[in-house]
C-alpha cells in the first residue's frame, strides 16, 4: 500500500495565496522516530504542560499537543524536528500548463502563516488519526 499524500492549497490572502503543496506520510519508521524526538525535546524544553492522561497514551498524545510542544523547545532542538516535519512536503509550480514538483526551499515561502499551517497538516497526516483512535 503506499503512503498516502495530501494537496494543500494556501487559501489566506497573503503572498503565497493559491500556491500548492504536497504532503506525503511517513514511513512508519520515521514517524516513530519523530514522535520519539518530539517527546525528547518536551524534556529538553521543559514543557510540562501535557496532563498526565495525554501523557500516558504515548504517540497518541503527541497528535493533541501538535506543534506546541515545538515552540516550547530550544531551537537547537526544535529545528530539526521542523526540518524532519517539512522534509515531506513538495511544492507544486504551474507555469505555462506544465507543472513541476519538488521538495520545498526556505525561499518558497512569503508568509509565515503558510509554514505553520504546512507543519499542522504535516502533523495531522502522520499522527492525527492517532487522536482519534485516542478518543
Amino acid at each position: 500500500m503506499s503512503r498516502k499524500q495530501v494537496t494543500f492549497i494556501v487559501e489566506d490572502e497573503g503572498r503565497d495565496k493559491g500556491k500548492e503543496f504536497l504532503i506525503t506520510e511517513m514511513s512508519a519508521w520515521d514517524a516513530e522516530e519523530l514522535a520519539e524526538e518530539i517527546y525528547r525535546a518536551m524534556g529538553q524544553g521543559e514543557f510540562n504542560s501535557l496532563p498526565a492522561d495525554v501523557v500516558a497514551m504515548g504517540v497518541a498524545g503527541l497528535a493533541t499537543v501538535g506543534m506546541s510542544v515545538l515552540s516550547a523547545a530550544p531551537a537547537h532542538v526544535s529545528r530539526p524536528i521542523s526540518d524532519k516535519l517539512l522534509s515531506t512536503v513538495d511544492i507544486i509550480i504551474s507555469h505555462d500548463g506544465k507543472e513541476n514538483q519538488r521538495k520545498v526551499k526556505p525561499i518558497d515561502f512569503e508568509e509565515v502563516a503558510t509554514i505553520r499551517a504546512l507543519k499542522d497538516k504535516v502533523f495531522e497526516l502522520n499522527f492525527g488519526f492517532l487522536a482519534l483512535a485516542a478518543a
